[in-house]
């Protein structure tokens, strides 16, 4: 266990990383976006679900379907901010000497905070996070599948951190 020493007592020091009371990241980090590498699994569409086991059954056969598909998983960087959630294409490194940065060319997908409906994990494969938003067009609920390379924790608490905070900021009730 991390932080254990040899007589069972631990160091309160080293347990700060996983404490979850004690933010990662400080407010401006958030203003200027917190970047994750995942791989993009692929998105459909849902009817708004009304329980966590809806949540992560849309989840799952997301990732199935996609699977069957054969559809390959896209390498992408996730960056969570003030404005939102943006899922950003990641460049192939021949391509990075020659290309200029043109972001509306890589942008996958955009949501405003206020858009996301819900952020969940998959208890079984803990590399496994998604999201549910809301399209502001059509009203209706997309769930957005990601598969990183480390353990989703950070990448979640992250996520949830900032949701709650935008929560806060806006007055309402939430559940931590």
């Amino acid at each position: 266990m991390p932080g254990k020493k040899k007589n069972g007592s631990y160091d309160i020091i080293s347990e700060d990383l996983y404490d979850c009371r004690i933010p990662l990241h400080n407010e401006l980090a958030y203003q200027h976006g917190i970047h994750f590498d995942a791989k993009y699994v692929g998105s459909m569409e849902i009817p708004r679900p009304g329980s966590r086991i809806e949540i992560v059954a849309a989840m799952r056969r997301v990732r199935y379907e996609f699977k069957a598909r054969g559809i390959k998983k896209r390498p992408v960087d996730i960056i969570v901010s003030i404005d939102g959630i943006k899922v950003v294409l990641q460049r192939k490194k021949k391509s990075q000497k020659d290309a200029t940065w043109d972001e509306s060319k890589l942008l996958v997908m955009f949501h405003p905070i206020h858009r996301v409906f819900y952020v969940s994990h998959d208890s079984q494969d803990l590399q496994i996070f998604s999201y549910i938003a809301r399209d502001g067009a059509s009203n209706t609920f997309k769930c957005n599948v990601f598969k990183s390379s480390k353990k989703v924790f950070f990448s979640y608490y992250a996520f949830q951190v900032f949701f709650i905070s935008f929560q806060k900021e806006q007055g309402l009730n939430y559940a931590c």
